[in-house]
């Protein structure tokens, strides 16, 4: 369970509510009204006014050690400070053993990268590294963001039976992505903002209904055998 209770920092302002166990939150606004700064504020990365509680622990007067139990954070771009190898770099962050971490690796299909450097993957290996240090970290809340963004197409549904995989697992998941359709298709819950405030909160009729409001009518939704595409009808000014 997350609870968040008028959440401020910065650009945000008075962010209340609420999400339980084994569900997906989809997390949709224009570039700039500060998605990636509300997951930091979530993980505590940031200092903010306001309540997050993690299964009722207020997440900025927790240790490290404790926070990074609770919830952690794939961010959109990632430094590698020293020449690790994969395996060497899942072992020093999650402290598993190697076959745990071999499964894992299996599972994202990136077995073949355990002895590549991890400053020479390329951005889409590398967000599945950070999924694989996610996964074996086994935090209650998992902060996506934009895991997408510099991913194949096919890769997609990867992301989205891990999604799942967790779900069943009784986690949390936030995820922002440009992929309005994907965000749909992946998350039951969705919280929409503009400019650092709060829009709307609600599930996939909520989610339909508040992206024409907050894309301002650059968006086309067709709905098709049981299936719906979100579009954008042309260059936002």
């Amino acid at each position: 369970m997350v609870e968040v209770r008028e959440l401020s920092f910065r650009i945000l302002s008075n962010f209340t509510f609420s999400v339980g166990s084994g569900k997906v939150v989809g997390i949709v606004g224009r570039n700039g009204s500060g998605k990636t700064t509300l997951l930091r504020c979530l993980g505590g990365y940031h200092k903010y006014t306001g309540s997050v509680k993690v299964e009722g622990v207020e997440i900025k007067r927790a240790s490290s050690k404790e926070r990074f139990k609770l919830v952690n954070y794939l961010p959109q771009s990632f430094s590698y400070f020293f020449p690790y190898t994969v395996l060497e770099f899942l072992s020093v962050t999650t402290g598993k053993e190697r076959e745990e971490t071999e499964e894992v690796l299996e599972e994202l299909q990136i077995g073949n990268l355990r002895k590549r450097f991890v400053n020479t993957l390329s951005g889409g290996e590398s967000v599945k590294v950070q999924l694989a240090r996610l996964i074996l970290s086994a935090p209650k809340v998992f902060l996506l963001d934009e895991p997408v963004a510099f991913l194949d197409v096919t890769v997609y549904s990867l992301i989205g039976k891990l999604v799942e995989k967790l779900q069943r697992e009784g986690k949390t998941v936030f995820i922002t992505a440009h992929d309005l359709s994907f965000l749909y298709d992946t998350c039951d819950l969705f919280l929409g903002m503009e400019k650092g405030k709060f829009v709307f909160f609600g599930e996939k009729g909520d989610f339909l209904y508040g992206i024409r409001e907050l894309f301002n009518g650059f968006l086309k939704v067709k709905a098709f055998n049981g299936e719906v595409f979100i579009k954008p009808k042309g260059g936002e000014s």
